[in-house]
């Protein structure tokens, strides 16, 4: 019983009970627009290259806003800023719905509405990850917080995935874009009600955007823990955050399955990483933490060399689930312990910042792997091109985690 009470401990704070559920619900609607982007586009191009180049120009506002997001973070109100970001996703839902429902979707408006979303994001995820400070009163309930958070998008991607394949294979895609937008409505009435205290210091208001910039850049480069946990997240983010860009490719050439094979797939790498979430949220040393990165990388990229490996049979469906079930806990239990031991060692009035790199750490590779990732499964094979990304992972995260060892957190 204490375990589980210590267990949910971030709930004891009003702030992050109004977050939280909204957290979950928005985040499942957009998992269920982002596997409905997926399988219409490959379904319009049937080119993995094709949709590599797609996702990446939509992309390109990641890189270019992100590093400047943490700077407005750190020196706006975050309580405005969270509400503006919410009104904003609802809108790109919207546009997108209706082009779908009127049988206006064509590449060119996929791709500018996915650069929409991408602007949108760029200043989400440093807002919202440099925010959970201010939702619990006590820090040292903050590892906690930012374990639960990486529950609440494990339950986004068990669910949104699954949903997602049902709606496409039994209603229409246009109607995965309609339930993200009614999914997204509830976490702007819930921020609305939210009380947060972000007292900012006369310093950072009167500090110019690029003056901000430059002190949070120079702050990272010149702390060696900082560094080190970017280059690995970076990598890790580039050699294996690309599954829900691969999963469709797969599912399609080596399983020879539709969309809702598909979802339970996705749905599965969501169980394994809900779980790992779980079980994070108990409390763990900086030192325990750096293990179970390591534990965490290692099984990701194992799975990745397995799914490549396992060959097509009437039940090879059944082990790609496995599979990614095991990824998915991989995932997890590399990124959470990642976010808990960066925040650990920020300076609270550069938080935003070096939460933003962190963020560009995390979406930037993504989106470069994508073209990577797309190119390997055009010229090799799908299968290949597991192995290929999952051998590498490895051989990187084994140096990475030698020289995170030596650091003190």
């Amino acid at each position: 019983m204490n375990k589980i009470k210590e267990m949910f401990r971030g709930f004891k704070y009003r702030n992050f009970r109004l977050f939280f559920p909204g957290l979950a619900v928005s985040q499942i609607g957009i998992w269920i627009q982002n596997i409905a982007i997926s399988y219409l586009v490959y379904d319009i191009t049937k080119s993995p290259f094709a949709m590599g180049v797609i996702m990446f120009f939509s992309a390109i506002p990641l890189f270019l806003l992100t590093p400047f997001s943490g700077v407005i973070a750190d020196k706006f109100n975050r309580h405005k800023l969270l509400l503006m970001v919410q009104i904003l996703y609802t809108i790109q839902a919207l546009l997108i719905t209706l082009i779908t429902y009127f049988g206006l979707i064509r590449i060119w408006n996929i791709a500018l509405l996915g650069m929409f979303l991408n602007c949108i994001a760029a200043l989400d995820a440093p807002l919202r990850q440099s925010t959970f400070v201010y939702l619990v009163d006590d820090k040292k309930d903050l590892g906690n917080a930012i374990s639960l958070n990486s529950s609440c998008f494990n339950l986004a991607r068990l669910l949104g995935p699954a949903l997602g394949g049902l709606i496409i294979a039994y209603k229409s895609v246009s109607m995965c874009f309609f339930v993200n937008f009614i999914f997204l409505i509830p976490i702007i009435m819930l921020v609305k009600m939210m009380d947060i205290k972000d007292v900012k210091s006369q310093r950072i208001k009167q500090e110019t955007i690029f003056e901000g910039l430059k002190e949070g850049f120079l702050y990272c480069i010149h702390t060696p823990q900082i560094m080190t946990l970017y280059i690995y997240l970076a990598l890790f983010c580039f050699l294996i955050m690309i599954y829900p860009m691969l999963m469709p490719i797969y599912t399609a050439d080596v399983l020879k399955e539709k969309a809702d094979v598909l979802g339970f797939i996705l749905g599965a790498t969501g169980v394994g990483s809900l779980l790992s979430s779980l079980l994070l949220a108990i409390k763990t040393t900086p030192r325990g933490l750096r293990k179970i990165m390591f534990f965490g990388m290692s099984l990701a990229s194992i799975c990745f060399i397995l799914i490549g490996l396992s060959k097509s049979h009437p039940h090879s469906h059944y082990l790609a689930i496995f599979l990614m079930f095991g990824a998915g806990f991989g995932l997890t239990t590399f990124l959470t312990p990642e976010n808990m031991l960066l925040q650990s060692v920020i300076e609270n009035d550069k938080r935003g910042r070096v939460m933003s790199f962190n963020s560009l750490c995390f979406l930037g590779p993504t989106s470069i792997s994508s073209l990577f990732a797309g190119t390997l499964a055009q010229l090799w094979g799908i299968s290949n091109t597991f192995i290929i990304l999952g051998t590498m992972m490895l051989l990187f995260g084994i140096i990475l985690s030698y020289r995170l060892s030596k650091f003190k957190f």
